[in-house]
């Protein structure tokens, strides 16, 4: 059986859109591989953007090129990968396409997509006839087995969508793998994997090298109100041995000659001790590389020796959820369950290594009226943070967030994020306006950089910040201080 995965197009407000390696796709990729399935992995993202008359940009190539891509396989399953809700349009354009090269060629559509709007992946288009929820590797391998045997119920295949009658039947997720080090490292031999590694996509000061990423650990036992992760990694926390990991570096840096690594974990510091060994291995092995956290750490597991660790090891920065310098907001709203304190103290252990810390602040939460956002200002002014990123609050489907907007009459079930929802306030509510929260974020930032300037110079004469370039400063300086917040989305 011959298997084609293809990584979805999609549109894109700007020319430039962090691109990483496809880390979902070489995994299944690489489990088909070892059970022996023809396999091949088609991404017509890769290349450069194209611009669309409304000013957006498609990250993608033409139909014709897509069907011809599809005729030349000529597989008998069509895998499509579809990650951002805004991209859906182009999957089941995919999947059309592949029906139109062969009406027998079978069409599974996986990712986030599916797994938050599972009717929708299902009945958005004739073209696809299967889902997957949830991490794929077993599943997928499962529903092959059922297409070319016909020996197992499509009943059984874990998290598995399909159609009976106009209906969308769900085989609930239920198995997540326990034992992640049985899962093949990624199948990078499969693509043209110096196209990812030189896409020049920076992460907080990374990527201007060779790059890739790596994922050590899977989910995350928290349930922050704003995130939808654990609803396709699962609801438990799962982490792959040190060795196993050290093997996938020494590919990464050996073999493929990465200078920069991302390290893509959701909560990589669960088990400090186990960062610990890591790292201990790193160093022994005499691994050259740099590395850093764009998903960021927990501070509640932060002690001065891991830090000091992560700094011998390659560790150039972290980032940390701070989400709000109000406790209520941090604990009541979102969840977070970590105090100001604890982060503070995080903070410090890296700042004693001489880690650069970045923070993570949302604007916008349910509950944040200007009192509550006047002390995120206050706190984020206080803390020895090298930078700060902000993001307003996305209702994601499946979050609680979601839910209590819902509940709350603010936004209805039928809400989907678009392409240009993430640099603008998605919602309103009695304790601010859209236009309010675009002044805050401008304040915030005002506020974080005249308040942090001596540091900033101070971490760049060191050579602490060697990542951040002048045209990077400029490009801040121009868009988030100077620049007058844009109103015209609103």
């Amino acid at each position: 059986m011959r298997v084609m995965l293809i990584y979805s197009p999609y549109r894109y407000p700007h020319a430039y859109a962090m691109r990483t390696e496809l880390l979902g796709i070489t995994y299944l990729a690489a489990c088909l591989r070892n059970s022996r399935y023809d396999v091949a992995i088609f991404d017509p993202t890769i290349h450069a953007p194209i611009k669309l008359e409304d000013g957006s940009y498609y990250y993608g190539i033409s139909d014709n090129n897509i069907r011809d891509a599809i005729g030349r396989y000529a597989p008998d399953v069509v895998g499509i990968s579809c990650h951002y809700a805004y991209s859906h349009h182009e999957a089941f354009r995919v999947a059309e396409l592949a029906k139109e090269v062969n009406p027998d060629i079978t069409t599974v559509m996986g990712g986030l997509y599916p797994s938050i709007y599972k009717e929708k992946s299902l009945l958005g288009s004739y073209a696809v006839d299967y889902g997957l929820v949830g991490e794929g590797e077993k599943s997928l391998l499962d529903l092959l087995h059922f297409l070319a045997t016909n020996s197992l119920d499509v009943g059984q295949v874990d998290g598995l969508l399909y159609k009976h009658k106009n209906e969308v039947i769900y085989n609930t997720k239920c198995h997540f793998i326990e034992d992640l080090d049985q899962i093949p490292y990624p199948a990078r031999d499969m693509v043209d994997i110096h196209l990812y590694m030189n896409s020049g996509t920076v992460l907080y000061g990374l990527g201007n090298r060779p790059s890739l990423s790596i994922i050590t650990s899977r989910s995350c036992p928290n349930r922050c109100s704003f995130c939808n992760m654990w609803l396709v990694q699962g609801p438990r926390w799962r982490a792959r041995s040190p060795e196993n990991v050290l093997g996938e570096i020494d590919e990464l840096v050996n073999k493929y000659k990465a200078e920069h690594v991302f390290v893509m974990d959701d909560n990589f510091n669960l088990d400090p001790e186990r960062v610990k060994i890591i790292c201990e291995g790193i160093i022994r092995k005499s691994f050259r590389f740099k590395w850093n956290t764009p998903n960021g750490i927990s501070a509640k597991r932060v002690d001065a020796e891991m830090a000091h660790l992560m700094k011998r090891a390659g560790c150039v920065n972290v980032c940390i959820g701070i989400e709000s310098g109000s406790e209520y907001i941090r604990n009541d709203i979102v969840k977070k369950n970590v105090s100001n304190e604890e982060i503070e103290k995080a903070i410090m252990h890296f700042k004693s290594a001489k880690i650069p810390v970045g923070g993570f602040i949302i604007i916008g939460m349910l509950g944040e009226d200007n009192h509550q956002f006047e002390k995120t200002v206050a706190f984020i002014r206080r803390l020895p943070l090298s930078f700060i990123a902000t993001t307003f609050a996305v209702p994601m489907p499946g979050t609680k967030l979601y839910q209590d907007l819902v509940n709350n009459g603010i936004i209805d079930e039928d809400f989907e994020i678009g392409i240009d929802n993430f640099n603008y306030p998605l919602f309103s509510t009695l304790e601010f306006s859209k236009q309010e929260l675009l002044r805050r974020r401008k304040r915030l930032f005002n506020s974080f950089f005249f308040s942090h300037i001596p540091l900033i110079f101070k971490e760049l004469l060191a050579g602490q910040l060697t990542w951040i370039k002048p045209d990077m400063l400029k490009r801040f300086l121009s868009e988030k201080i100077f620049n007058n917040c844009p109103l015209t989305y609103l």
